[in-house]
C-alpha cells in the first residue's frame, strides 16, 4: 500500500490514450541544439559540409555535467550557428539536410551479456548515449546515478504521468513493457541496488496489469500502483509515495537516499544498451484546442514544432500559447521554429478558449491555496510578501522551497497568478544574490 503526500489537486486531465502513436517522418532539415540538458553545453563535432548518420555523436562536452547529442538523420550538414531553442534563447545548433536514408551509425554496439550486468560499462554507455531525464528536467542520467552512488538506497521510477493532456509514459509501457523493465534493471544495476520501484497512478491499470503479466520481479522491479492526484508525478512526491520519507526544504533526492528516474528515460537506456541506439527520439503527445484532434507521436529530436503542427493536420484556430511540456508546470515557447528537444514530453497548442486569467485577480482570503500545496506552504502570503519585495519574509515563507506545480493556482477562485508569481520571485532572489556577490568582489578589490 503506498504512501500518500498531503494537498494535490484533481484537474481536468484531457488525455487521450486511446490515440495510437504515430511515427512521423522526420523533416527535410533537423535542428539540433547543442543544448539539451541540464550543465555544460556541448561543442559540436562537425562542419559545414560533412555528411553524418543516423546516431551518429555530432556534440559533446568534457565537462562531468554535461550530455552528447547525436543527429537524429543522415545527411549533409548545412549549418553550424545560433537557432533559437524552445526556451527562448539563440543557442549554437547542427543543422541538417535530411537524405530520408536514415544510414545507421555504427559506432556504438549493444553491450555484451557480459557488459549488460556490468555497473560501470552500464554508466559508460548512459553517458556516451546522451541520456537525460525525458520527463522535462533534462539532468544527465549517468552523473545522477553515480553522485548517489554509496547514498542511495531506493531507485523510483516515475511512472504517475500526472500532467493533463500527456500520454507518452502510458504507450511506452503498452508498446515496450519488457524492454522497458529491462531498461529498469539496468538502472538498478547501475545504481549498485537489488530492487527498484515503478510507481504508476491507477488511471493507467492496463499497463500495471501488462508490466505485472512480464513477472517484473525477475529485473527487480516492483510494481507501486498509486493513487490519482496531481502532482504525483514530481519527485518529492513519488518519494514520499513510495518510501514515506520527505525531501527536507533545499534538500535533494538523495539526501534522503533515494534517486527518481522517468519512464522515458528507462526506455532510453534500454535502448542505449541492448541495441546501441542513443538517445535522437522520444514519444510525446501533442494536444490543445488549436489541433484538430490529440496526437501521441514518435518523433525525431530537433524537429520543428511547425513541422509537427502541419504532420496533425495543421491548425484549425490559431494558437495563443504554445506549452512545451503538460499546462501545469509546461514551459511557455516562443516560436514555431523552435524544434523539440530530448525533455520535450509535449507541445500543447492553447487557444483563448483554455486561457483563464482575469483582469481584477483578486484574493478573497479563502485559503484554498494552502489545503492544496503538496509542500505544505503558505502561497496567500508568499504572494502578499512577493508584492511587497519583502526577502526577508519571502524566504521565511519558504518561497524556495515551491516547486511550481501550479496546484494552489489552479484551486484559486480569485485566478491570482501565484505560481507565476514564485517564478519570478526565485528569479528575483538568484538575482539578489548575484548582485551581492559582485558588489562583495568590488570591494574586495577596491580594498587590495
Amino acid at each position: 500500500m503506498p504512501y500518500k503526500f498531503r494537498g494535490g489537486v484533481h484537474p481536468n486531465y484531457m488525455k487521450a490514450p486511446e490515440e495510437p502513436v504515430v511515427v512521423i517522418t522526420p523533416p527535410p532539415q533537423v535542428v539540433v541544439p547543442m543544448a539539451q540538458h541540464i550543465g555544460a553545453p556541448c561543442q559540436p563535432l562537425v562542419a559545414v559540409g560533412d555528411y553524418v548518420t543516423m546516431g551518429q555523436k555530432i556534440g559533446e562536452n568534457p565537462a562531468t555535467v554535461s550530455a552528447p547529442v547525436h543527429s537524429p538523420v543522415s545527411g549533409k550538414v548545412i549549418k553550424v550557428e545560433p537557432r533559437l531553442h524552445p526556451l527562448g534563447d539563440m543557442i549554437m545548433a547542427v543543422v541538417i539536410e535530411n537524405d530520408f536514408q536514415d544510414t545507421p551509425c555504427t559506432d556504438m554496439a549493444p553491450l555484451t551479456e557480459e557488459e549488460l550486468k556490468d555497473q560501470e560499462a552500464i554508466l559508460t554507455r548512459l553517458r556516451e548515449a546522451g541520456i537525460v531525464g525525458m520527463g522535462g528536467a533534462m539532468f544527465p542520467t549517468a552523473f545522477k546515478i553515480r553522485g548517489g552512488l554509496g547514498k542511495v538506497d531506493t531507485l523510483i521510477i516515475n511512472g504517475a504521468e500526472c500532467e493533463p493532456y500527456l500520454n507518452g509514459d502510458h504507450w511506452t509501457m503498452r508498446l515496450h513493457p519488457e524492454e522497458l523493465l529491462k531498461g529498469i534493471e539496468l538502472a538498478r544495476i547501475a545504481s549498485g541496488l537489488d530492487k527498484a520501484y515503478y510507481g504508476i497512478e491507477k488511471n493507467k491499470m492496463d499497463a500495471i496489469d501488462l508490466l505485472n503479466s512480464k513477472n517484473p520481479a525477475q529485473y527487480g522491479v516492483e510494481i507501486v500502483p498509486e493513487e490519482v492526484k496531481y502532482p504525483q508525478g514530481a519527485e518529492k512526491m513519488q518519494i514520499k509515495v513510495i518510501t514515506n520519507r520527505e525531501v527536507k526544504p533545499g534538500g535533494l533526492p538523495a539526501g534522503v537516499g533515494c534517486n527518481v528516474i522517468s519512464t522515458q528515460t528507462a526506455y532510453a537506456i534500454y535502448k542505449a544498451c541492448y541495441l546501441g541506439i542513443p538517445c535522437y527520439e522520444r514519444i510525446l503527445t501533442v494536444g490543445g484546442s488549436a489541433v484538430n484532434k490529440p496526437y501521441n507521436l514518435q518523433c525525431r529530436i530537433g524537429t520543428p514544432f511547425s513541422y509537427i503542427a502541419e504532420q496533425c493536420g495543421g491548425f484549425i484556430k490559431t494558437p495563443k500559447k504554445i506549452v512545451l511540456g503538460g499546462p501545469m508546470m509546461g514551459l511557455i515557447a516562443t516560436s514555431l521554429d523552435a524544434v523539440n528537444i530530448k525533455g520535450t514530453a509535449g507541445i500543447l497548442f492553447f487557444t483563448e478558449e483554455e486561457d483563464k486569467t482575469v483582469e481584477n485577480p483578486t484574493c478573497i482570503h479563502c485559503g484554498k491555496c494552502l489545503t492544496v500545496c503538496p509542500m505544505g506552504l503558505e502561497p496567500l502570503y508568499m504572494y502578499m510578501y512577493f508584492k511587497k519585495g519583502d526577502f526577508e519574509n519571502m524566504k521565511k515563507y519558504h518561497i524556495l522551497d515551491c516547486f511550481e506545480c501550479g496546484s494552489c493556482s489552479y484551486n484559486c477562485p480569485g485566478r491570482m497568478p501565484l505560481t507565476h508569481s514564485f517564478k519570478t520571485a526565485k528569479l528575483l532572489f538568484a538575482k539578489k544574490a548575484a548582485d551581492e556577490k559582485a558588489r562583495a568582489a568590488a570591494k574586495e578589490a577596491e580594498n587590495k
